[in-house]
């Protein structure tokens, strides 16, 4: 895995700062779910989501390297659900 590429996705991690989300997490074989949240901040080895559902608030916090990794796919909440990387 080139540097490069962590830098790139930080890039575009950081331009979706305050944008709404749908995250998918993988949890296994077959399992995984979505989430939807705000990317709150960015820093240099990881990035936070405020994520709020009518029961919870929370703030989960991914490092870049789960976007590279697919452990972690994140879409951008507009018409075309645009996946970041």
């Amino acid at each position: 895995m080139a540097a490069s590429s962590v830098v790139r996705v930080k890039g575009i991690v950081e331009d979706c700062v305050g944008k709404k989300v749908r995250f998918k997490v993988r949890r296994g074989k077959s399992r995984s779910h979505f989430v939807e949240g705000t990317i709150l901040n960015t820093y240099p080895s990881i990035f936070t989501v405020f994520v709020e559902n009518k029961d919870f608030q929370r703030i989960v916090s991914f490092n870049y390297i789960d976007i590279i990794t697919n452990y972690v796919e994140f879409f951008i909440c507009d018409e075309q659900e645009t996946r970041i990387v």
